[in-house]
């Protein structure tokens, strides 16, 4: 038999190769990741403008119905106002506790889609690697 000789500008070559394979499949699971919070966030965008535009709607209609009640479209309105200036102060009341609430909410979600994408290349390669056992075995 032959042997083969130990050439290195050849693994200098396949060593870069793989180099260049790594960033690739780093840049290219970045881009797949990115893509999803993107997309996500995209969703969660066009939610809230739907949302404020049923709640804008909703706050039209109480103070025509409170104007319809007190005999005047203005006092509807200003009952309606005096109503969100309430709110406003208890947001402003609860303002620390709110936003670490949220803050939490939003790392959670965040975490969980980057996660989720983690698991499924796990199980993934579990599934390749169940199937090569298999493939070996029946061999």
């Amino acid at each position: 038999m032959e042997e083969e000789k130990f050439s290195l500008s050849g693994t200098f070559q396949k060593t870069k190769e793989y180099v260049d394979s790594q960033f690739k499949l780093v840049k290219l699971k970045t881009i797949e990741r990115s893509s999803r919070l993107i997309a996500s966030l995209v969703v969660d965008a066009t939610k809230l403008i739907f949302t404020l535009f049923v709640i804008f709607f909703l706050c039209l209609a109480l103070g025509f119905w409170l104007g319809e009640l007190l005999g005047s479209y203005s006092l509807g309105f200003l009952a309606t106002a005096g109503i969100f200036m309430v709110i406003i102060v208890i947001i402003r009341i609860f303002e620390p506790a709110l936003e670490s609430k949220f803050m939490d909410l939003s790392i959670r979600r965040f975490l969980a889609k980057w996660n989720d994408e983690i698991e499924e290349e796990e199980e993934d390669l579990k599934k390749k690697e169940k199937f090569d056992r298999e493939g070996a075995t029946n061999e």
